[in-house]
């Protein structure tokens, strides 16, 4: 019989054969000479950080900063099952994190952002369970998302364009508004000689206290009625020349 010595914070599992025999805790344990192997791993808590890149609902780059612990509850299988627990623990925490925040605007990601940890905890518990990681006690925080200057200064020139175009669509309806009702008005002119005296009348009113005059002008074109609108500058006191 011979022994080997299992320093803290690790954890030893015998090999005999090449199978898993037991799980060796810190301390002096006897082995099968020349059968028995023992392969060590960490039992301390494993803590990381991790900027994970991701592209949210609306489709906007973002990165988010991801710190996690877990740590090894059952050596065998995190020695058997997987090359290297941990790096299986930091791929998966990425591919959850990142599938989880995509769900959420840029906007959402700041104000759910325990949410999204407290699904990638319970996620990744049913993963190394299923999937026999040996890994136990996970948590995780989730930061506030961040863009580089670049992106900001490119998503404000966006939303400068974004309003200036809004701007325009409402001065270009508004406008269309506006012609529409002139040319109600100038049907109702050419059918009806008296409402053109009333806007006669009111033309030499309005030409009596200074400012624009809109004349309305119809004509019969290829069978329709045409309205040409013309607005002009009058001065005070001046008059109508026949």
């Amino acid at each position: 019989m011979f022994f080997t010595v299992v320093n803290a914070p690790y954890l030893g599992v015998e090999f005999i054969g090449g199978r898993p025999r037991r799980v060796l805790n810190p301390g002096f344990h006897m082995l099968v000479p020349f059968l028995s192997r023992v392969r060590r791993i960490s039992g301390a808590l494993h803590t990381e950080d991790v900027e994970i890149d991701v592209i949210t609902r609306g489709g906007t780059p973002t990165t988010v900063k991801v710190g996690y612990t877990a740590r090894v509850v059952d050596p065998k299988q995190a020695l058997v099952n997987v090359d290297d627990a941990f790096a299986t623990m930091r791929a998966n925490v990425i591919a959850v994190v990142s599938g989880a925040a995509n769900s959420y605007t840029i906007d959402q990601l700041a104000q759910n952002k325990n949410e999204i940890a407290d699904e990638a905890e319970a996620e990744l518990m049913m993963l190394s369970e299923k999937n026999g990681w040996g890994l136990g006690d996970f948590q995780i925080a989730v930061g506030d998302p961040s863009m580089s200057e670049e992106l900001k200064k490119l998503l404000m020139r966006e939303e400068a364009v974004r309003r200036e175009n809004a701007a325009n669509l409402t001065k270009a309806r508004n406008q269309l508004d506006v012609a529409r009702q002139l040319v109600e008005v100038a049907k109702v002119l050419d059918a009806d000689p008296f409402a053109r005296e009333l806007l006669r009348l009111q033309m030499l009113s309005d030409m009596g206290e200074g400012g624009k005059i809109i004349v309305v002008d119809t004509k019969t074109v290829g069978g329709g009625t045409v309205a040409q609108v013309l607005s002009q500058p009058v001065l005070s006191g001046a008059g109508l020349e026949n």
